[in-house]
């Protein structure tokens, strides 16, 4: 067990203990919640499980807290001190040797280190970026991936099966949109003033891709009347553009297990099985001519059509449809990371699956945020179609690199609006907090070789070095912010957010820093600190790593 889960099971054996005794109900069951105190002078864990068990024990929550604290006094264990403060807090300091112990722990464990097997038996997927095929990815895409793939390492690093999936929204408007773009490039070469499509795509790549299009279709597409045409350029228009996703998000290292194309909803009748399911469940109507859903019954804010008077599908029986094949494919939980144009579409999306049965908590939706871009201090203007300058992913990667952009997106909440500056990400210097990042681990790997280099090799523990070793301040600081790790991660893992492992890791190199500067790692004179301080130093090296992978960012031995 990690520290704060041996800390945690200390608490809940006093709880049990004083219910045995009589002072507690017996009938109550919680799970002790730590938390780190913002000022070290309040311990390292610090408790409010009193206050929790106030109401059901019938007493004050510090007279609680103070029983709790004689029955931790009274065990030999790992804490050097426990009080009650404030009005029902339990604060407790480790003892400094225990504290330490801790990077031997890291070091053995290694990759393993901060893994759990708390989330074995979930089986998840997670569907991320899901971009209309109808052009290259943006920066808001690149968001999407970044924080979707860091997700599914977080949650697979639990324990929790993960699977990743991409919808390819190939049966809808916007993908017909593209065909009849495509069309009318082409017809706009013979006849300039052929009208274009409103809202059309009107840029270089579809152009190119028109061209190809027709190169594929040869003498048999010239025969085609203007609908069939459309579909052709349509089917092979939206067909580039998976190639060229797909080519993106693995240079950006991002794989998915499975690319859904939407038009296989459609082939095998499952729009109309579920829309038939929700009738047979009674919360079906028409009205107009078209079907509807009773949304409102489940929270939504009006009922929503499912089948248009036109005799054609509304987007959201698609939607449906798709979401309710996860689920009968095996998944027990569904987690979707949609755009920042797709908020209002949440509430009619959860009384879907709340109508077909499903539970709140087996389908959550973040919203991805939107990003903008700045340059000079200003924002750098994008446009999906027409005029302006069209953002794309792989420029982005292009210019800063995937290490960067990666960074750069995770450390922000989801449903945070993101400034992402590329004057500073630009930058090769500590004030780009990636590299800063990545130097302090390259600067560890730099110090272990020179010390070998100079036949100062790192044999001892912690535990055998015992009360040879004293920590400084900045030791202490380092090991105390390396011991929490395992916490991050698993925080990272509940709330679906990994930017706080972003910020734990920033937060780490720079107390590295401090430990740099104050502290002179290999001294001949002093052979019991020089082995502490490398055995910290290592660890970090560990915790830096391990981190760093589950974001999907390189940690490279040499800057």
């Amino acid at each position: 067990m990690y520290l704060k889960q041996r800390v945690a099971q200390m608490v809940l054996e006093a709880v049990r203990t004083l219910q045995t005794q009589g002072m507690l109900p017996p009938n109550v069951s919680l799970e002790p919640e730590l938390e780190r105190p913002a000022q070290v002078a309040h311990g390292d864990f610090s408790t409010n499980i009193a206050m929790q068990l106030a109401k059901a024990a019938g007493k004050p929550p510090r007279v609680i807290a103070q029983a709790l604290v004689q029955m931790l006094q009274a065990e030999a264990g790992l804490m050097e001190s426990v009080e009650a403060a404030g009005p029902g807090f339990v604060n407790i300091k480790i003892k400094t040797a225990d504290m330490m112990i801790e990077v031997d722990a890291i070091r053995q464990a290694q990759r393993q280190y901060g893994a759990s097997e708390a989330g074995r038996g979930r089986k998840l997927l997670l569907e991320f970026v899901s971009a209309n095929p109808t052009g290259p990815l943006n920066v808001v895409s690149a968001r999407a991936a970044a924080v979707g793939d860091a997700l599914a390492n977080i949650l697979q690093s639990q324990g929790v099966q993960v699977s990743r999936e991409y919808y390819i929204n190939d049966a809808g408007k916007q993908a017909h949109l593209l065909g009849q773009s495509m069309y009318a490039t082409l017809k706009r070469k013979e006849d300039p003033d052929y009208p274009f499509p409103e809202g059309g795509y009107e840029k270089d790549y579809v152009a190119a891709t028109a061209t190809a299009s027709a190169d594929a279709g040869g003498a048999a597409l010239r025969e085609m009347n203007e609908g069939d045409a459309i579909i052709h350029h349509k089917e092979y228009g939206v067909q580039e553009m998976v190639k060229r996703h797909q080519k993106s998000l693995e240079e950006y290292g991002v794989k998915f297990d499975r690319w859904f194309y939407e038009h296989i909803l459609h082939d095998k009748d499952k729009v109309q099985a579920v829309v038939d399911m929700l009738r047979e469940k009674g919360h079906i109507y028409e009205k107009d001519e078209a079907v509807w859903f009773a949304s409102t019954k489940f929270g939504d804010d009006k009922d929503r059509v499912l089948k248009k008077s036109d005799g054609g599908w509304a987007y959201m029986a698609a939607d449906i449809a798709y979401h309710v094949d996860k689920f009968q494919r095996g998944y027990t939980e569904l987690v979707d990371l949609w755009g920042p144009d797709h908020h209002g579409y949440i509430a009619r999306m959860q009384a879907a699956m709340q109508a077909l049965g499903y539970k709140p908590e087996q389908f959550i939706v973040h919203i991805v945020q939107q990003v903008n871009l700045l340059e000079d201090g200003k924002p750098v203007m994008m446009s999906k179609r027409g005029a302006g300058k069209l953002l794309e992913m792989d420029d982005l990667l292009a210019d800063v690199g995937r290490d960067v952009a990666r960074f750069f997106f995770l450390m922000r909440s989801t449903d945070s609006h993101l400034d992402f500056d590329l004057d500073l990400a630009r930058q090769h210097s500590e004030d780009n907090p990636v590299y800063y990042v990545q130097y302090a681990h390259a600067r560890i790997c730099s110090i272990l070789k020179k010390a070998a280099a100079e036949g100062v090799v790192l044999t001892s523990t912690m535990q055998s070095l015992g009360d040879q070793f004293r920590p400084e301040p900045e030791e202490l600081a380092l090991v105390r912010q390396l011991t929490a790790y395992p916490e991050i991660v698993e925080v990272c893992a509940r709330t679906l957010e990994p930017h706080g492992l972003a910020f734990y890791l920033r937060d780490l190199a720079t107390v590295f820093h401090r430990f740099y500067t104050v502290c002179r790692v290999v001294d001949a004179s002093q052979p019991g600190r020089t082995q502490a301080r490398l055995a910290i130093a290592d660890a970090v090296r560990s915790i830096l790593r391990n981190g760093l992978g589950l974001l999907g960012i390189s940690a490279p031995e040499a800057m």
